[in-house]
């Protein structure tokens, strides 16, 4: 296929088929697979520190999910491997890393996980700081680690109005301000390959998310967001029904697998492969999604309409990923050439 092709509005990004639909279909419990962290009784929010003036670029790394990973430190402590957590409104801490540095205990508060409300310790941090990207008085969840999968979830605390670009294909992460440049231009000293123009996709903000509603799974339309926290794509019991209505021999092809969360919940769901998933002017096909009644598509009121969280399974498929939480705009530069 011409690369230049993927520069096009109409694109048409093709997965190798069916490998993770193999891959998880024989497993029976998928690890790690969603970790949405919401807090209702957190304090206030972090306070970022020179949000116009400092940024991060950085090599990143990946855990056994995949998901991007990156070097944070904590009152100067560090490096600790951190997830980027596009779904997670706050960030977390692994409990080894809490117990090895002897954070100060911080009360306690609901957390919303997959499955449900739940209470979690706090721990007080000064500062957190990715890059030159710092935000101070923290009150952290605490969770454990082995459901973690690493030392601890980088959140949209951190990147809330701020221009956040995921190179997956060069493994580099960068915080940027959120400006009145271009939103085409990539952010200055960018080490980031941004080639082609990109296909922009504008959004909508919501409980912290950017939602994109110019979307179709299955050619019905969608709510989606996207949660690089997530090993997996999950769709909602909306998105199920509509699908089964207009596909009903697709009902024989479920599998029924369960979704384990940070907090240790399980929720059972049920997996399948839908033809096509369309953000925008992008269209991704053989997309395995796992439909499951989520807690978190209550507290962020995408319920009652068909909506889907777009894990990282899909997000890894593009060379570039830029979430403009300022712009209310995410961008998609789909790949070039084969990795």
């Amino acid at each position: 296929m011409d690369p230049n092709n993927w520069s096009r509005r109409h694109a048409v990004l093709a997965l190798a088929a069916l490998g993770p639909a193999a891959a998880c279909a024989t497993r029976p419990s998928l690890r790690r697979p969603l970790v949405s962290i919401n807090l209702t009784d957190g304090g206030p929010l972090p306070r970022p520190e020179d949000l116009e003036d400092t940024g991060a670029l950085l090599e990143t790394a990946a855990d056994e999910s995949l998901r991007m990973t990156v070097p944070v430190f904590l009152d100067g402590k560090g490096p600790f491997d951190f997830v980027v957590d596009t779904g997670a409104n706050r960030s977390v801490v692994a409990d080894s890393v809490a117990a090895a540095l002897a954070l100060p205990e911080a009360g306690s508060a609901p957390v919303h996980s997959i499955a449900g409300l739940e209470t979690t310790s706090l721990v007080r941090v000064r500062q957190l700081r990715v890059g030159q990207v710092k935000s101070s008085a923290m009150r952290l969840p605490v969770m454990r680690r082995e459901r973690l999968g690493a030392d601890g979830l980088l959140g949209v605390d951190m990147l809330r109005n701020r221009r956040v670009a995921l190179n997956f294909k060069d493994k580099v992460f960068e915080i940027s301000a959120s400006s009145r440049r271009s939103a085409y231009a990539p952010a200055t000293d960018t080490r980031l390959k941004l080639r082609d123009p990109p296909v922009l996709v504008p959004a909508r903000y919501r409980a912290g998310q950017l939602v994109i509603l110019d979307a179709e799974a299955a050619d019905q339309p969608v709510a989606a967001f996207l949660d690089s926290g997530s090993q997996i794509t999950v769709g909602n019991i909306a998105l199920r029904d509509a699908v089964l209505k207009a596909r009903p021999k697709l009902r024989e092809r479920l599998i029924s697998a369960p979704l384990i969360s940070a907090t240790g919940q399980t929720i059972q769901a049920e997996l399948a492969v839908l033809g096509r998933l369309r953000l925008g002017g992008l269209a991704v096909t053989n997309v395995l999604v796992a439909f499951a009644p989520l807690h978190v598509f209550e507290i962020w009121d995408m319920n009652r309409r068909p909506s889907i969280l777009v894990g990282v399974d899909v997000m890894r498929e593009f060379d570039d990923i830029v979430l403009d939480f300022g712009r209310r705009e995410v961008l998609f530069w789909p790949p070039t050439k084969a990795r």
